[in-house]
């Protein structure tokens, strides 16, 4: 099943968080309601700097991670009445955009995201290779 575009919200930081209804029918009347959270990072000099020096190589990053990261998180409920489904998707959103969206649009979040992502893939590699 294809994932719906709910919104894109613009974020301070320059990003773009999208939310995409990823729900479907189980049983009967029943739903999983499921909300998918996006933000594309494209890896750039810029993002990888901090007050001007380079905190990692740009390409080694790049050949590592690739051109852009993404960063997504999902929210589900279960066995959701067909009455309710539409609700519950809204408290869904309404409860990540009030946890969320303050440390999303940080100006330092891509930053620390994508140094997060390419240190799990350095310790990643590194374990793989000890086998």
């Amino acid at each position: 099943m294809e994932d719906n575009l709910i919104k894109t919200i613009d974020l301070e930081n320059g990003l773009k968080l999208k939310l995409f209804d990823a729900s479907r029918k189980l049983i009967g009347d029943r739903w999983l309601v499921s909300l998918i959270t996006r933000i594309e990072i494209p890896i750039n000099e810029l993002l990888l700097k901090k007050d001007g020096a380079p905190l990692l190589n740009v390409d080694e990053v790049i050949k590592a991670l690739g051109e852009k990261v993404f960063f997504e998180q999902k929210r589900e409920k279960i066995f959701i009445n067909d009455k309710e489904k539409d609700a519950v998707m809204k408290g869904i959103q309404d409860l990540f955009l009030s946890s969320s969206l303050l440390y999303l649009s940080r100006s330092d979040f891509a930053q620390k995201y994508i140094l997060k992502r390419f240190n799990e893939k350095i310790k990643k590699d590194s374990w793989c290779k000890k086998m």
